[in-house]
């Protein structure tokens, strides 16, 4: 994948995934200030609501449904809300008790403001307090206890220590989220990077793919081509004259299928298309009836295939794919084996798993090939792969198998000389 778009993809996630965590932060956020700001005033709102109820029932407001009595008295506060009254030209009406200095300082400070609303209570600084309150006006002829007459009135309660819990815990929330939002950031771009690296390794894998297949096919078709065309340049030939380029031709066109079932395998694979069937399968019977043919043909090449089956239960695998996976195991073992080798098949039950395992005296495998040896497409010896026939898909697709029935395949060396592939199944 091209370095470019790599990174703006990369870029585009970082962003979405900063951008989800933010929407989820200020919701939450949102929500934990509602509810806590809706808590902490609920026990002041509670004594202005009833402080409005005692005077509505004593009919002293203008909107009572005891609003006709005459120059009621108005009741005294709660302990909790205070009530500042004043007269009908908006001026603050003191109690008689209050000392005379103290009584400019009142009129002062609570002096009649429109910043308190009719029925809803609502939070006013008041020099360096902040008070709760709501207006309420009263029926004319209305007099306090002292026989002021009152017109207009606030019922507010002092949440002066409120206001600075609320804006500590605003600190707080917004310290939290803070650095809860430095670590949503690093985790975004952590997951972003996280997130394209299988994109990353697809898009190499689906760029080896082609151009391996590609190089695979393009071979085939050019001896093909080449030996039609040479066919044409000699219409006169007869077929046994020109056997040779049409033994070879044949050869090609069966390595060519081969190879494209093969990638038809693998490619059903990748997409999942392929289900694995599992049946009970006796192991001794089953593995004797693929080896066998293996067996008469190593007779002729001058090698030796044993089997040694210790398995005394029946086994639940995919019998068509093991039976796959165990041609690819001893085709390979026979292929890069010399005249004389040995290849020997083994099936036992080790730590309640199925250990299946093809061991041959051939040339061996590197250390360096181990690592590469299930890629798709890859030959250790290159120059031999056209006498050995092989393609490089075969333990691809044997992985694959070996995955499928959730198992585990690996490469091992054989003494003194040789490979060992040994498959481990769970039961």
């Amino acid at each position: 994948m091209p370095n470019v778009i790599n990174k703006q993809q990369q870029i585009r996630g970082f962003l979405l995934l900063i951008a989800s965590f933010f929407v989820i932060f200020s919701v939450l956020g949102s929500v934990i200030y509602w509810s806590y700001t809706r808590t902490i005033f609920q026990n002041s709102d509670t004594a202005i609501t009833q402080q409005i109820k005692q005077y509505d029932l004593a009919g002293a407001l203008q909107n009572s449904a005891d609003a006709n009595r005459k120059s009621p008295l108005l009741l005294q506060s709660n302990m909790l809300a205070d009530v500042w009254v004043y007269d009908k030209d908006k001026k603050l009406v003191v109690d008689d008790r209050i000392p005379e200095p103290m009584q400019s300082t009142y009129k002062k400070k609570f002096k009649y403001t429109s910043k308190f609303i009719l029925s809803r209570p609502k939070t006013v600084q008041i020099g360096n307090d902040y008070y709760r309150g709501v207006k309420v006006n009263f029926i004319n002829g209305a007099k306090n206890n002292d026989g002021k007459s009152v017109k207009y009135g606030v019922i507010t309660v002092n949440v002066t220590d409120t206001i600075f819990n609320l804006n500590q815990f605003k600190k707080v929330i917004l310290w939290s989220f803070g650095t809860f939002g430095l670590l949503a950031l690093m985790v975004s771009y952590w997951i972003s990077l996280k997130n394209m690296k299988p994109i990353l390794k697809a898009w190499q894998q689906q760029q080896d793919f082609v151009n391996n297949a590609a190089h695979e096919l393009r071979t085939p078709m050019a001896v093909i081509q080449g030996k039609l065309e040479n066919m044409l340049t000699r219409p006169e030939s007869t077929v046994r004259e020109q056997s040779d380029a049409i033994i070879l031709s044949l050869s090609e066109v069966r390595r060519l299928t081969s190879l494209t079932n093969n990638m038809l395998t693998l490619a059903k694979s990748g997409s999942n298309m392929t289900r694995i069937e599992k049946e009970s399968t006796d192991i001794a019977e089953f593995l004797s009836r693929i080896v066998a043919p293996y067996q008469e043909m190593a007779e002729f090449e001058g090698k030796q295939v044993l089997l040694s089956t210790q398995v005394n239960q029946p086994v639940f695998i995919d019998q068509k794919r093991i039976h796959q996976l165990l041609v690819l195991l001893v085709d390979n073992a026979m292929k890069y084996s010399e005249s004389g080798a040995t290849v020997s098949i083994s099936a036992m039950i080790e730590k309640r798993k199925f250990v299946l395992s093809v061991a041959d005296t051939g040339r061996g495998i590197s250390d360096k090939a181990k690592k590469h040896v299930f890629d798709r497409f890859y030959r250790e010896d290159k120059t031999g792969s056209r006498q050995t026939g092989g393609t490089g898909l075969g333990l691809s697709i044997a992985e694959w198998i070996v995955h499928a029935h959730g198992g585990k395949i690996i490469v091992l060396d054989n003494q003194p000389k040789g490979t060992i592939i040994k498959v481990t199944l769970p039961l």
